[in-house]
């Protein structure tokens, strides 16, 4: 329950200045996601997975979140090369709905389901949608961003670039 509320208290601290990211020596720790992989498969996406990795969560009903997944898939694309993985993370207990969605306007996206009454959400404090996070090899947070991105943006991929240098 301690680690929990540690957890908790880490994240809310960096989300509440989400455009800017945190320090390393107080960097937040990524929890492990209990997900559902798109095939149907039960799976984890661990707090550290030996990669960096870009996860951005959001949901069918969000607007913006829909608008921004395919320039999601091309970062996706386009970081590949470098090792690092890029997934969209739908809040929702419709597999098939996600599921379709994102074959018919990102397919090559890796793309999985969270239940949203997971209490790993609650934790994540997601107030807002889309929320994503730039996680380093070792679980790290190293930033976070409320709201739809242009990831297509010259100034958005400089940011990323930055961040992913020592990730």
């Amino acid at each position: 329950m301690r680690r929990r509320a540690a957890i908790a208290s880490a994240l809310a601290a960096c989300l509440s200045g989400c455009d800017r990211p945190p320090v390393a020596a107080d960097r937040p720790r990524w929890p492990a996601l209990p997900v559902t992989e798109l095939n149907g498969r039960p799976a984890t996406l661990p707090a550290a997975s030996g990669q960096a990795r870009i996860l951005n969560l959001w949901a069918l009903w969000c607007a913006p979140c829909r608008a921004e997944l395919p320039a999601l898939e091309r970062l996706g694309l386009a970081l590949a090369g470098r090792g690092v993985q890029v997934s969209a993370i739908a809040l929702s207990d419709d597999l098939f709905a996600v599921r379709e969605y994102l074959s018919d306007r990102a397919a090559r996206l890796h793309g999985a389901v969270i239940g949203p009454r997971e209490p790993v959400v609650r934790q994540l404090g997601l107030d807002a949608l889309p929320q994503t996070f730039v996680v380093a090899r070792d679980g790290g947070v190293l930033a976070c961003w409320i709201g739809a991105r242009d990831w297509d943006a010259p100034s958005v991929r400089a940011d990323l670039d930055r961040l992913l240098k020592d990730a």
